[in-house]
């Protein structure tokens, strides 16, 4: 599978991003997010979504690509399936990854967003980065898509919650939030229209 690709802003470019399931190596390398300073709840995402994924992995119940998550839903169409998404770019060697996203496909062909992180201390040019959380969401879209899934849902914490109200227009989002197939074409749509703007510096 190509990585999914899609674009940020960073240091008053558009710049694409690519978006990739992850081998164990990589999750190993987003592991050490835990050591990042200061201290940030990303960093203690990636940590949690690391050992998960080494829990689904000694139940043989991970996958590192879209085709091997297609082959065990075909085995197993009531199978549970964990796969760790990770984002990077050759225009920020700096960073191997810049975000991830630790999700589940569920028994009933929905998927779960567990965790979504965006890397700590992340600067380009000393500049933030703009619309990495809402390109990972924008790419789960395009998963369940392709998938058939009609579903994506997931935790907010206090923090995030916001985020997911601008990205998903949803209002209000407390702990847990839904996109169903028309969440997620209003995702896609706002995507699309950002591209066409020049406005990703909007969430």
């Amino acid at each position: 599978m190509k990585p999914l690709i899609f674009h940020v802003e960073a240091a008053g470019e558009f710049r694409a991003v690519e978006l990739k399931f992850a081998t164990e190596a990589e999750v190993r390398r987003v592991r050490a997010w835990r050591k990042a300073t200061p201290r940030a709840d990303a960093a203690e995402f990636a940590a949690l979504a690391a050992k998960r994924w080494f829990y689904y992995t000694r139940e043989g119940a991970t996958v590192a690509s879209l085709d091997e998550l297609r082959a065990a839903i075909r085995r197993n169409p009531r199978a549970e399936l964990a796969f760790l998404l990770v984002a990077s770019a050759e225009w920020a060697r700096r960073y191997k990854f810049l975000a991830l996203a630790y999700c589940r496909r569920t028994w009933c062909h929905h998927l779960v967003l567990d965790f979504l992180a965006v890397r700590p201390g992340l600067m380009i040019e000393k500049q933030p980065i703009h619309g990495l959380g809402a390109g990972v969401l924008f790419s789960l879209t395009n998963i369940a898509k392709t998938l058939g899934i009609d579903t994506i849902w997931g935790e907010a914490t206090a923090s995030s919650a916001a985020f997911y109200e601008k990205v998903l227009r949803i209002h209000p989002v407390k702990d847990l939030f839904i996109m169903n197939r028309a969440t997620m074409e209003t995702v896609q749509r706002n995507n699309l229209e950002k591209l066409r703007r020049g406005d990703l510096h909007k969430p």
